[in-house]
C-alpha cells in the first residue's frame, strides 16, 4: 500500500510537470491499487471476524463486492484516459518532455521491483494468496513500466530523425495502447465480481475439483445418488451436497460421521470449504 501510494505520487507529479498522459494513467493505477488495498485490510479484518447477527454467514460477500468495486474503478479510469488521448491525438498531438518522462520511468521501475521483492518473501513465509496476486501485480506493473520506457528511449533516438515527427503523438499513442490491453482486465473483475454477490455457479474449474473428489466416492459414502451445489463468495466455498441414501433409514451419529468425512474431503479440495450435508430423495 504504502509503494503504490509513494509511486502515485511521483507519477502525478511528474505527469503534471511533462503533461504525459500515459504517466498519468500509470500513476492512477497505483493510487487506486494503494486505495484498495488500504480498504482490503479492512475487509480480511472483518472476514477473520467472527459471524454476527447481521451477517449470519460472516463476511465473505464484501471480498467479492470489493472485487467489483476495484473493477468499476479501473475501467473507468481507463475510459476518461482514452477519452483523453483520442481528444489530444486528434488535436495534433503534444511535445512530450521526453527527459523526464524517462526519469519517471527509471525510478518507478525500481520502485515496482523493491515492493515485488517485499511481496515475494512474504508469500514465502506465509503461502498467503493475496501476496501472491500482489506479487504478481507488481511483477506486470514493474514489466510495463519498462516497456513504457524502452519506447520512450526509442522515441529519444528517433527525435533527431525524419521520424521525429513522431514524438509528439508517442505519449497518446501508448495510452490508447495500454488502454485497449488492460481493459479486459476491469471487466473481468466486475463480472466475477457481480456472479458472487449474485449467488451464481462459480467457474466450471471450482466446481470440477469437488465433483472428482466427491462424486467419485459414492459408494463409500452410502448413496444411490449424490448431488453438488457450489457458491463461491470471496475466498469461501459454500458446498451443499445432497445425498439420496441406500438405506431407508439413518442414525443420527451416522449423519454427523458422514457430514464430517464429506467435510474433511471437501476441505482437502479448498480449505476454506463450508460443508452442509442434505439427505434427499432424488
Amino acid at each position: 500500500m504504502v509503494g503504490a501510494l509513494a509511486l502515485a505520487v511521483w507519477g502525478i507529479v511528474m505527469a503534471i510537470v511533462s503533461s504525459s498522459g500515459v504517466i498519468m494513467l500509470d500513476s492512477m493505477f497505483n493510487l487506486i491499487s494503494g486505495i484498495m488495498s488500504f480498504f482490503s485490510i479492512e475487509i480480511t479484518r472483518l472476514v477473520s471476524g467472527k459471524k454476527t447477527q447481521e451477517f449470519p454467514l460472516g463476511y465473505f460477500a464484501f471480498e467479492s463486492l470489493f472485487v467489483f468495486v476495484k473493477g468499476a474503478s479501473i475501467l473507468i479510469l481507463i475510459v476518461m484516459a482514452l477519452y483523453a488521448s483520442v481528444r489530444v491525438l486528434l488535436a495534433g498531438g503534444r511535445e512530450p518532455a521526453l527527459g523526464l518522462m524517462t526519469l519517471y520511468v527509471a525510478v518507478a521501475v525500481v520502485g515496482c521491483f523493491i515492493v515485488y521483492g517485499i511481496a515475494r518473501g512474504g508469500y514465502k513465509k506465509t503461502e498467503s494468496e493475496i501476496l501472491h496476486a500482489e506479487m504478481q501485480a507488481w511483477l506486470i506493473n514493474g514489466v510495463i513500466s519498462g516497456a513504457i520506457g524502452l519506447a520512450f528511449g526509442a522515441t529519444l533516438l528517433l527525435e533527431n530523425t525524419a521520424l521525429g515527427w513522431l514524438d509528439q503523438y508517442i505519449d497518446q499513442i501508448l495510452v490508447i495502447v495500454l488502454s485497449l490491453l488492460f481493459i479486459k482486465d476491469p471487466l473481468t473483475l466486475m463480472k466475477n465480481g457481480l456472479r458472487e454477490l449474485l449467488l451464481a455457479a462459480p467457474q466450471k474449474e471450482y466446481a470440477a475439483r469437488y465433483e472428482d473428489k466427491l462424486l467419485s466416492c459414492k459408494d463409500q459414502l452410502g448413496a444411490k445418488n449424490l448431488a453438488l451445489e457450489i457458491i463461491k463468495t470471496g475466498r469461501r466455498m459454500w458446498l451443499t451436497v445432497r445425498i439420496d441414501p441406500e438405506k431407508e433409514t439413518v442414525e443420527i451419529k451416522e449423519l454427523v460421521r458422514l457430514k464430517e468425512y464429506i467435510g474433511a474431503l471437501a476441505r482437502e479440495v479448498y480449505t476454506n470449504t463450508h460443508t452442509e450435508v442434505i439427505l434427499d430423495r432424488f
